[in-house]
């Protein structure tokens, strides 16, 4: 969990927190995982969010309302999202396929406030029987005028859920995310008032490693293969997952 100006990220493996240590997050190989958000400031806050160096809401950003929370359980889809996160291991085939870049592994997360409603200053100046002066401030707030954002989403509070991979990795802990189980999660758009020019940015570093698990059995017999949109590997027609490396194929 990570914290930073009144605002709280973290990444949940199922209903559970997974510790950072200096920015850096664990998490097994062939995990899916969600995204937590908690604004701790009275000013609503809008969030982007990429993965990988990749943006992940589809165009959209997250609008986290004042002393609210909520989980982004994958990726977005128009104001859907269908599939949740799965962190797999960047094997040398995979990267022989997608390539490598340095920002993988990383989720990247700006954030932007509100501004903050302005202050005019009134000057009065009063005179005395010598006619000398004191200037005299009042202060007073002015409201803002309500503006779009495009297609900003709002979040208030959601749910979470929660999923194998082989082959020899590249740099140890090193990973990408893919799509993973299937799920439901909608939003609705909404406004927002001006914001701040100046944007804060929060960096997690995920960290995978292996389970002790038995090795997923490619099953035989299929007459239509489906090839799997990350590594490649053709699977059985009714398997929903990559046997390989777990994305999701349907």
């Amino acid at each position: 969990m990570m914290y930073y100006d009144k605002f709280v990220v973290a990444v949940k493996a199922g209903s559970k927190f997974l510790r950072d240590e200096d920015g850096v997050v664990k998490l097994p190989f062939g995990q899916d995982y969600s995204i937590y958000l908690k604004n701790l400031n009275s000013r609503d806050a809008v969030v982007s969010v990429s993965i990988d160096g990749k943006d992940v809401l589809g165009g959209n950003k997250l609008v986290i309302r004042a002393n609210s929370s909520g989980d982004l359980l994958g990726f977005m889809e128009g104001n859907s999202v269908k599939n949740n996160f799965r962190f797999i291991e960047l094997t040398k085939q995979l990267e022989e396929k997608l390539g490598y870049s340095p920002e993988d592994s990383l989720i990247r997360f700006e954030i932007t406030y509100k501004k903050e409603k302005p202050i005019v200053q009134e000057v009065t100046t009063v005179y005395n029987s010598n006619w000398n002066y004191y200037p005299y401030t009042r202060s007073s707030y002015s409201g803002n005028i309500s503006k779009s954002i495009g297609t900003t989403v709002s979040m208030s509070c959601c749910a979470s859920i929660s999923g194998v991979a082989s082959c020899d990795s590249i740099d140890g802990d090193v990973g990408i995310t893919v799509k993973g189980q299937e799920c439901n999660q909608n939003f609705s758009s909404t406004y927002i008032n001006d914001l701040e020019d100046q944007s804060h940015v929060l960096v997690l570093r995920l960290s995978g490693y292996k389970e002790d698990k038995s090795k997923v059995e490619q099953v035989i017999g299929s007459q239509e293969k489906l090839e799997c949109p990350t590594c490649g590997i053709k699977n059985d027609s009714k398997s929903k997952f990559c046997v390989n490396c777990g994305t999701f194929l349907r």
